[in-house]
C-alpha cells in the first residue's frame, strides 16, 4: 500500500533520552500500554516505509504485521541507516482510521505495537482491538 496522506500537521510528542532508554528495556505489554496512551495523546502514530513509499509489512509464516510506534524516535531506531532504505513517517489517527484500517482488514494484517531491534515482534493485537482501545482513550481525554 502506498501512502498519500493529506497535508496535516502531525503533533509530535517530545521524548527524553531517559524515557527512550527506559522504554526500550520494558517488556512488550508495558510498551503497548505506553504506546496506545501516547498515540491517543498525539492522535498520531508512526510507521515505516520502503524506498518506494510502500508500508513495511512484517511476516511470520502466513501472518502479516504492521509495525507501529508512538513517536518517530522509536520508528527511526527500528529502521537504522545502513541496514535498509526504510523511512519513517506518521499518520494522523483520522487518516489511519479512514484510510489504512480498510487495507489492514482486507489483508488480514495484525498490528505489531512497538517492536524493537531486540524484540522485532512487540505486542501483537488485531486491528479492531487496537482501534477500540485508542478511541476509548481519546474519548476519555478529549470528551
Amino acid at each position: 500500500m502506498t501512502i498519500m496522506e493529506k497535508e496535516t500537521k502531525i503533533r509530535e510528542l517530545w521524548i527524553s533520552n531517559e524515557e527512550f532508554q527506559a522504554l526500550e528495556k520494558c517488556n512488550s505489554a508495558i510498551r503497548y500500554i505506553y504506546t496506545i496512551k501516547r498515540i491517543a495523546d498525539a492522535e498520531a502514530l508512526w510507521y515505516i516505509l520502503d524506498e518506494d513509499g510502500y508500508l513495511i509489512i512484517q511476516t511470520d509464516g502466513n501472518k502479516k504485521f504492521l509495525p507501529v510506534w508512538s513517536s518517530k524516535e522509536y520508528a527511526q531506531v527500528f529502521c537504522v541507516k545502513g541496514e535498509n532504505n526504510y523511512k519513517y513517517s506518521a499518520f494522523t489517527w483520522e487518516t489511519f482510521e479512514d484510510s489504512v484500517m480498510e487495507y489492514i482488514r482486507q489483508n488480514d494484517i495484525l498490528i505489531n505495537v512497538f517492536p524493537t531491534k531486540k524484540e522485532p515482534f512487540g505486542k501483537i493485537v488485531d486491528s479492531n482491538t487496537f482501534v477500540e482501545e485508542i478511541n476509548k482513550l481519546i474519548e476519555e481525554y478529549f470528551g
